[in-house]
């Protein structure tokens, strides 16, 4: 349930509150015995959240000491952070990085169980404070989310990363020369609207439109940190400066017409705010917690008209230069490389069985059950940890979209301008499909491992078994004089060999992450007893790539004959098909 919340409501509607990569999820579920009373905890930009989730029967009321205890949970992992506790691990290492003098906190109940007013009034008094801590109420908050309000968020999820279909009427405010706003147009005959707008005006819209406003906002509203905080403080004291202080909201829309009555109005058709999320909701928040506080904040907007169908690159710059002191999800900012709409047409000429490749440049909400869908980010990370090991090891997804000399888009992609050689296209695809069969080896062997409660922790994540069975054939390949490279490239069509049920290059990659795995449970074996490990940030430490290559070495020495040779497989494989 709490995975659910989190992959399909948070990662839609808030997505800086949760790990950018959906694998790094599961390290922040702490669930399990000794937990503290939490099932989710992660902290990001100064924002802590932290989730308990209660799934009841048909009708079956929410126990109110349920809730009581939840609003606890602060004292208790702040006892456990000074070393006065110690719950399981994951609970320790996920507050291991909490900054306890200065994060927000966002607590939030989700049940499914009947809650009471009493429930409600019990969540709005927030956490029990901390001693130590005198202003954590103003740092904290308690959400209850009964199944009403879960159903509620989870539409709200469906609808926010559609196209942007909301219509709005927008209300300047006027000047002191009593203009509403300035029109302006440029050479090329796109339109822009630029005026003073109400914080009253803001809160409203947000009131009754919610995500539908940013459906074209890379990066959406990550919570109550010291920003957003800070435009809440600004707005109820300081209103006649706020204009001063904010940068003002950028909106896009297909269509604006002025109101034929109203001078102050203009409609706009899909609309949609690529900028300015935080101020919106901050406002909205203030507006809430103290009616009539935003009356006088008047926030600096403008709205461009662009053409849809037409804009396409346009607006992608558009949105990105907007955005671009924020912290956002850079792999956006590249989709619309040659190289990425080359790898989208050159994908589209392979299938997988019977579904065509649909190599994912942009993110799209739909999903086409008739095709085999390839996301950039994921295929970048792929292609990168296969080669060079996991890029949360060089810095991340910045690090890997970084298309400078030093960072890792053109290890992968090569030049952003060019196009793929045929040659390179078929290594980097050959190397992804390689992975997504090793992908479900993986799986099928961590579901039996925890069914016989065998699970090791060393192969939590996929990234780093991806490494491990490239740096096994590495070593298999510089042995027997094999070409590498020219065996990966065949693997680029999957038909030739992935849907043979007992092919030999099946069963060379079953035996390769048997032997890679094997190396890795070694390798965490040796260190995992220091005082001072980590679990997380093994997977995140180069050193982790420097003990596994140590006990790979050692398979093609006492390994001398048969080893699991890619090309030599599917040479058998091909003759007997």
């Amino acid at each position: 349930m709490t995975r659910f919340y989190v992959q399909n409501v948070i990662a839609k509607l808030t997505p800086g509150l949760i790990p950018e990569d959906w694998d790094d999820i599961d390290d922040y579920i702490v669930d399990g015995a000794n937990d503290g009373g939490a099932d989710f905890i992660f902290r990001s930009d100064n924002a802590v959240l932290i989730i308990q989730s209660k799934f009841r029967g048909r009708d079956k009321n929410e126990d109110p000491s349920e809730l009581s205890y939840f609003c606890d949970v602060l004292q208790r992992l702040h006892g456990a952070a000074r070393g006065k506790k110690r719950f399981n691990r994951k609970v320790m290492e996920a507050i291991s990085d909490i900054d306890w003098e200065a994060d927000y906190f966002d607590l939030r109940f989700c049940t499914v169980g009947k809650t009471s007013g009493e429930m409600l009034t019990r969540a709005d008094e927030g956490p029990n404070l901390i001693v130590d801590l005198k202003d954590l109420r103003d740092r904290a908050d308690v959400s209850l989310l009964n199944e009403t309000e879960l159903n509620k968020s989870l539409r709200e999820a469906i609808s926010a990363d559609k196209e942007p279909d909301t219509a709005v009427s927008l209300r300047f405010a006027p000047n002191g020369k009593g203009e509403p706003c300035i029109l302006l147009t440029s050479k090329l005959g796109r339109d822009m609207y630029v005026g003073q707008v109400s914080g009253a005006e803001l809160a409203q819209m947000y009131a009754h439109n919610k995500y539908r406003l940013f459906a074209m906002n890379i990066r959406d509203y990550v919570g109550d940190t010291a920003t957003n905080r800070g435009i809440v403080e600004t707005a109820r004291s300081r209103p006649d400066d706020f204009l001063f202080f904010n940068n003002g909201i950028s909106a896009v829309a297909t269509q604006i017409n002025e109101d034929s009555e109203d001078p102050t109005i203009v409609h706009c058709e899909h609309f949609s705010i690529i900028n300015g999320a935080q101020t919106v909701r901050s406002l909205y928040k203030a507006h809430t917690k103290f009616p009539g506080s935003v009356n006088d904040v008047r926030v600096m907007m403008r709205v461009l008209q662009f053409r849809p169908g037409k804009d396409g690159e346009f607006l992608s710059d558009v949105t990105r230069f907007n955005n671009t002191q924020n912290s956002i999800k850079i792999s956006d900012f590249r989709s619309n490389d040659p190289v990425q709409k080359d790898l989208r047409a050159k994908f589209a000429r392979i299938s997988v069985g019977a579904r065509t490749c649909d190599y994912k440049n942009k993110r799209r909400r739909e999903a086409d059950g008739n095709k085999f869908a390839i996301g950039m980010e994921e295929f970048a990370k792929t292609v990168h940890t296969f080669m060079h090991g996991p890029d949360d090891m060089s810095g991340g997804t910045r690090f890997l979209f970084d298309a400078s000399s030093k960072g890792g888009y053109q290890r992968v992609f090569g030049e952003p301008v060019s196009h793929m050689t045929d040659e390179h296209f078929e290594l980097g695809a050959g190397i992804y499909f390689l992975c997504h069969e090793v992908e479900t080896v993986w799986k099928i062997r961590r579901a039996a491992d925890s069914d016989e409660g065998t699970t090791s922790p060393a192969l939590e994540r996929r990234w780093l078994v991806y490494y491990s069975v490239g740096e096994l054939l590495r070593m298999i390949y510089a042995k027997t004089g094999g070409d590498l490279n020219a065996d990966l490239r065949y693997l680029s069509n999957p038909n030739k060999w992935m849907n043979l049920p007992k092919g030999h290059t099946k069963s060379a990659i079953e035996e390769l992450f048997d032997l890679a795995s094997t190396a890795m449970k070694q390798a965490y074996g040796k260190v995992c007893k220091a005082s001072d490990f980590r679990h997380r940030n093994w997977f995140r430490n180069s050193q982790t790539l420097v003990d596994i290559r140590e006990e790979l070495s050692v398979i093609p020495k006492y390994r001398k004959a048969d080893l699991p040779v890619l090309r030599a497989h599917m040479k058998a494989a091909t003759q007997s098909s």
